[in-house]
Parts: C-alpha cells; sequence; structure tokens
C-alpha cells in the first residue's frame, strides 16, 4: 500500500512509455454504449426485434426484414432521455496499518433531447432499398474523483476532473432481399462519424488550492466505414433472424500538456466501438399477439484492445506492461409482448418488455508493476451493477398511411421516452 502512495507522488515526475490507444481511464471507467434498437415499437417490447424486424428499423435490427415492407414509407424517432449519474458515484476506502486511501467520484450526465433516427425505404421487386441516419451514441457529462492519501499523521490530496462531449451519428444503406418464401437476407453498409471533445485535468491541492500537474484535452472527429449482415426467415407463426454488426473503429488526436507533463505532446488515440451478434424469435399465435425474444452478444473488450496505461493520475508511472485493463464481454437479454385491440376501427397496440443490460464498467485485468498494492487498483476500478430496463408503450395505426408509436423505457441510471412515427405510400 505504501508503495502505492509513492507512485501517486512520483507520477509527477516520472516519464512513462507511449503507445496509440484509448486513454484517460478516468472516462472510461464509466464510459457506457447502448446497443438497443430505434423505434418505439421494438422499444416498448424490450429492444427485441432481431426476429421479427418488419419496420423501417429493421435497416438496423436486421436488415433481412426489409423484404416484409411491401410499399415506400418513411419512418422518424424521437428520443429524449434523463440520466441519474448519481447512481454512477462511488466511494470506496482502502486501509492498511498506518496507511489509508478514500477514492470520492461525482458524476455528471446530462439529458439528451435527440432526432435519433430517420429512415426512407422504397421496394422493388423482391429487394428492398433503405437510407437511414441513426445518432448511434451520444454522451455529455464528467467526472470528479478526489484521491486523500492519509501516511500517519500527514495527509495528501489530489483530484482528477474530466469533462467530454462525445457524439456518433451512423448514415446507412441497406438492402434486403428474398432467397424464397420465407427466407431473406439483407446487409447495410454504414458510414460512421464521431466528433469528439474531451478535457481531463489532475491537480493537487495545497492550502485550499488546486495547482495543474498535468492534462489530457481532446478535440477532434473521425469518419470509418462499418456494416451489418442479417438472415431471416419467417414462418406461419413464427419467424427467426440473426444479425452480425461489424462497428467502426476511430482515431483522433489528443493532447498532453501541463507544467510537469510526463509526456508533452500529440498523441493518437482509438475508439473501437464493440462489435455485437444478436439471434431473436418472434411468435404469433394468431393476429392479435406477437411475442418476442433477443439474445445479443456485446463485445465490450472490443473497447480495451488498444487501451493507453500511464496518462492519468492514477496509472501515470507505469505502462502497458505494469497494468492490463478489461471490460468483459457480455450477453444482453430482451424480451417483450404486442397485444392489438380495436377503439372503434382503430387498431391500437399494447405493448410491455424488459431487458438485461451489462455493465461495461473499465476493469483492472492484472497489474504486476503494483506488486502487492494490486488489489488496491483493482479496489478503485470496480463494476457497476448490470441493469435491469422495464419497458411499455402503445401504437395507434390511422389507416393505410400513417403509424404513430411510443414508448417508455425505465432503469435505475437512464430512462427513455420514444415517440416515432411511419408514413407509407
Amino acid at each position: 500500500m505504501k508503495r502505492l502512495y509513492f507512485l501517486f507522488l512520483c507520477s509527477l515526475f516520472i516519464f512513462a512509455a507511449d503507445v496509440f490507444a484509448i486513454t484517460d481511464e478516468e472516462i472510461f471507467r464509466n464510459f457506457q454504449f447502448s446497443f438497443v434498437n430505434p423505434g418505439a415499437r421494438s422499444g416498448a417490447m424490450g429492444g427485441a426485434f432481431v426476429g421479427l424486424a418488419d419496420d423501417a428499423t429493421a435497416a438496423e435490427a436486421n436488415p433481412a426484414g426489409l423484404t416484409i415492407l411491401t410499399k415506400p414509407e418513411v419512418s422518424f424517432e424521437y428520443r429524449h432521455s434523463k440520466n441519474d449519474a448519481g447512481r454512477l458515484n462511488s466511494f470506496n476506502t482502502v486501509e492498511e496499518t498506518g496507511a489509508g486511501l478514500t477514492v470520492l467520484s461525482d458524476n455528471t450526465l446530462e439529458d439528451l433531447d435527440q432526432p435519433s433516427y430517420l429512415a426512407v425505404v422504397y421496394p422493388f421487386k423482391k429487394s428492398t432499398f433503405a437510407f437511414s441516419r441513426q445518432e448511434f451514441s451520444e454522451t455529455k457529462g464528467g467526472i470528479d474523483d478526489v484521491f486523500l492519501l492519509d501516511i500517519g499523521n500527514q495527509q495528501i490530496l489530489l483530484g482528477t476532473t474530466a469533462k467530454q462531449d462525445q457524439k456518433i451519428v451512423n448514415y446507412n444503406f441497406s438492402f434486403g432481399t428474398k432467397l424464397g418464401d420465407h427466407f431473406s437476407v439483407g446487409a447495410t453498409l454504414r458510414a460512421s462519424h464521431l466528433d469528439w471533445t474531451a478535457n481531463v485535468q489532475n491537480v493537487t491541492f495545497f492550502q485550499n488550492q488546486a495547482f495543474l500537474i498535468f492534462q489530457t484535452s481532446l478535440d477532434d472527429s473521425d469518419n470509418a466505414f462499418a456494416w451489418n449482415a442479417g438472415a431471416l426467415y419467417n414462418g406461419n407463426h413464427f419467424s427467426v433472424g440473426a444479425v452480425y454488426k461489424r462497428n467502426p473503429r476511430f482515431e483522433v488526436q489528443e493532447v498532453e500538456s501541463g507544467p510537469v507533463s510526463q509526456k508533452p505532446g500529440e498523441f493518437t488515440n482509438v475508439l473501437k466501438v464493440p462489435d455485437t451478434f444478436g439471434a431473436g424469435v418472434a411468435v404469433k399465435p394468431n393476429d392479435s399477439i406477437t411475442i418476442v425474444a433477443d439474445a445479443v452478444r456485446v463485445r465490450y473488450s472490443d473497447l480495451v484492445t488498444d487501451i493507453q496505461v500511464g496518462r492519468n493520475l492514477l496509472t501515470a508511472t507505469f505502462n502497458s506492461n505494469d497494468i492490463t485493463y478489461k471490460i468483459d464481454d457480455a450477453w444482453d437479454f430482451h424480451t417483450g409482448s404486442e397485444f392489438i385491440v380495436f377503439v372503434g376501427k382503430v387498431p391500437v397496440a399494447l405493448r410491455i418488455g424488459y431487458y438485461h443490460q451489462s455493465s461495461s464498467s473499465l476493469l483492472v485485468d492484472s497489474a504486476p508493476g503494483l506488486g502487492a498494492s494490486d488489489q488496491t487498483l483493482r479496489s478503485l476500478f470496480t463494476k457497476r451493477e448490470d441493469e435491469n430496463h422495464f419497458t411499455m408503450g402503445n401504437g395507434f395505426v390511422f389507416g393505410p398511411h400513417f403509424q404513430i408509436d411510443w414508448a417508455l423505457d425505465l432503469a435505475n441510471i437512464t430512462d427513455s421516452f420514444v415517440l416515432s412515427s411511419v408514413v407509407r405510400f
């Protein structure tokens, strides 16, 4: 433990090796992606849509389902997300005889209002084509950490302040084609754009004043290509689908600076969005009831393939041989149902659902460079609890040309309201 305290102080003066990768562990300690399919209809059914995929959001959920659409249509989605960042806050204390380390974390996450999805679909013979725009990921917020080192009668106070504004927008060209009466395949070619600003300041406190040690700052954008591919089998009362999504890899330029910066200058920061694989089933015992379920494998480990050690106050004296990080791959499960009733001549869909979202917390995989203090660092990079999401919503069909849907998604950290509409021609 005392060695770790010494390393905290030495981190102000000692250089560490450079590699190209994600950095700023204070940001990525609570970094979070959401892989829920777009659309209020699927959103109200727990996001389970891989095995159903029978509207314009199939361009993202499973492009093979586009072949179900027989008329041109336009789909639009608005999403409001409200965050409870306080649930990400942490209080960690590690103690040994004559020594102690206390870490206090305070997170902020802004609420978001997004025109999150727009799709135009055009069927032609046995194939269907679609163009869509999706705001895939947006995060505005930060984290403030205070490190109190208590060694005997001496106290040392250090801190980290991290803020970021990150947004990924996908532009998709999708197509699906029938290979028989019951079987379809499809694919989406995706151009992704990343805008990212971030700033992390590492400080020390003396006589109630904060003094900058070093900082990393980022203000850059990048473009990357990605794709997904899917298949769908439609039976009389059930359908089964599968989709694989190869997500983008971005590179942006970041700068380290400050009065005692250990590695001043520009370096490359890599962000690989995790790939996913999903399979789903939809069962329709009659024209009024639909039951859906999906299982999605998320390769969260893609986030740390190129992670960089040594650009943060906690790890400034180390390199990738001393500390390695991990984010566990996970299975997310989605299920939901839809029941159709008539109010006069208007069909009304009643929907309910649930899905499990696994934690994507950054964890210490091994820390041989810390020796006996390995467990101390592990206690600071702790795993956040998985989230359970409960969903509900309605849909209204007004004649053959217009449909409107809404969904509510309730969870511990983020609550979402989604409103979407479809116009058919």
